[in-house]
């Protein structure tokens, strides 16, 4: 009777299984880091409409949040400033919370509970992912149109680098949030210098247009 011997892999082919599990595994990770980035992308946008869309909203319909931006306890911060601010004196409620937070940062959501008492709320710098406009000022910087548009809100200079050379902003005429880049602005003929986008908490905050308006 013949008897089949049995035959295990050679190191050669236990090589090119291992360097083809290696292959699909590179371009499995590649495609889930860049789905991931995509969404992260999404997800700040997202947030910061909802952040320029309720404070819109309050500042058209509500006169007591009008007040408090005008003349107001809300009227001189500006930057973190004014976010706490917001929280503090209820134009912004706790839900609002998680969104001063960007996902593509090192930034670390607030605990919600640290708003029940609000009048001593103090808003971490890490958990504000966002510049804030000065209060007085705000009402204007959000229907600046045409010549005069501007950056309402953008990231602060800690998550101004989070997704490489697009910054993540949203105009005072703007319907939705979006990435823009040194390139653009330039093509857009505003006159910034590289010195001052890659050190914007120093050159470029509340003090060149169109970041004039806004503050760390």
């Amino acid at each position: 009777m013949n008897r089949q011997t049995a035959r295990g892999f050679t190191l050669v082919e236990l090589m090119v299984v291992i360097a083809i599990i290696g292959l699909l595994a590179s371009v499995l990770a590649t495609s889930v880091v860049s789905k991931m980035k995509q969404a992260s992308h999404d997800l700040d946008k997202k947030v910061l409409q909802d952040l320029y869309n309720t404070l819109q909203m309050k500042s058209a319909t509500d006169d007591k949040t009008r007040e408090k931006f005008v003349r107001g306890p809300i009227a001189e911060t500006k930057g973190r400033e004014f976010w706490e601010a917001c929280f503090k004196y209820k134009v912004l409620d706790v839900d609002m919370l998680p969104k001063m937070v960007a996902s593509g940062g090192n930034d670390i959501e607030m605990d919600r509970r640290s708003l029940d008492d609000p009048e001593m709320f103090l808003l971490d710098p890490l958990g504000c992912s966002w510049t804030g406009p000065q209060g007085n000022m705000c009402l204007y910087l959000m229907s600046a149109r045409g010549k005069a548009r501007r950056v309402a809100i953008c990231a602060n200079s800690r998550n101004w680098f989070n997704y490489d050379d697009e910054i993540m902003t949203i105009w005072s005429d703007g319907e939705t949030a979006e990435y823009i880049s040194f390139d653009q602005m330039e093509g857009w003929g505003y006159d910034i210098t590289v010195e001052q986008w890659d050190m914007p908490g120093e050159e470029l905050f509340g003090k060149v247009k169109p970041f004039d308006g806004v503050y760390d």
